[in-house]
């Protein structure tokens, strides 16, 4: 059976975040044209939001591709890598039951030398989540579970 599906994040989340920088640099860029002021505001503004800018590029290249038992991460900076499922050291799924957003479920694989995680916002987080518990060994796999209340 061929198995091959890719894992990223929505489009919305860097859409989000490179709206975000830009509102936030565009207000003072438009308040110092208003009042004739320097452009200081609009530079420092600029360089306190730039995280977002960076966070959006890199949500935007970040991906996870499956093919059969190789999975593939390429990264929003820098090489990307690859390994085989039997390198797979240990897999922890973190599951975080809220009241209020729901449940929410990361689960981070872990090599001898490199991890990746993948959240449950992420697109193909369920095929990801069927495919690791299919071949992984179950003794590999640990389960941390915690519960919040609305209170």
């Amino acid at each position: 059976m061929k198995r091959t599906f890719k894992v990223f994040a929505p489009k919305w989340i860097y859409k989000l975040a490179l709206t975000g920088f830009l509102i936030c640099v565009l207000i003072p860029g438009l308040v110092c044209l208003i009042d004739d002021g320097s452009m200081v505001g609009t530079i420092v503004s600029a360089v306190l939001f730039s995280p977002f800018l960076v966070g959006a590029l890199c949500g935007y290249r970040f991906r996870i591709i499956v093919c059969q038992d190789t999975i593939t991460v390429r990264r929003g900076i820098g090489k990307g890598y690859s390994f085989h499922v039997n390198e797979i050291t240990k897999v922890v799924r973190r599951v975080n039951r809220n009241t209020n957003l729901g449940t929410l479920v990361k689960v981070t694989i872990y090599t001898k030398s490199r991890h990746v995680s993948v959240e449950t916002l992420m697109t193909g987080f369920e095929k990801m989540e069927s495919y690791i518990a299919e071949n992984v060994d179950p003794k590999k796999i640990v389960t941390k579970e915690r519960i919040q209340n609305a209170n």
